[in-house]
């Protein structure tokens, strides 16, 4: 099975992940391997080469998976998160 991946970020306004989610961020091989964030990870996305790309940065509210014939699209909703947990998760 094949693993199409897509982040949205989420909008505290309306309770919802804003309209348009990214592009396939990534996807897997056939072979289905790929590193698929849980609910409660945190996760920093900086796109390099595309300046128009989204950038996401966060913690991980919601997973979506279809399943679609031999495929599975995963959507991420990622929340804005400023919590003491993310200042001891990287020291830049």
């Amino acid at each position: 099975m094949k693993y199409f991946v897509t982040f949205q970020q989420f909008n505290p306004g309306n309770g919802r992940p804003i309209d348009h989610p990214s592009a396939s961020d990534f996807e897997t091989d056939d072979k289905g391997f790929g590193m698929v964030p849980h609910v409660g990870d945190f996760v920093q996305i900086e796109p390099l080469g595309n300046e128009g790309a989204p950038r996401f940065s966060g913690k991980v509210k919601h997973r979506l998976f279809r399943y679609l014939a031999d495929n599975c699209h995963v959507n991420i909703v990622v929340e804005d998160y400023d919590g003491p947990e993310w200042a001891e998760t990287i020291k830049e």
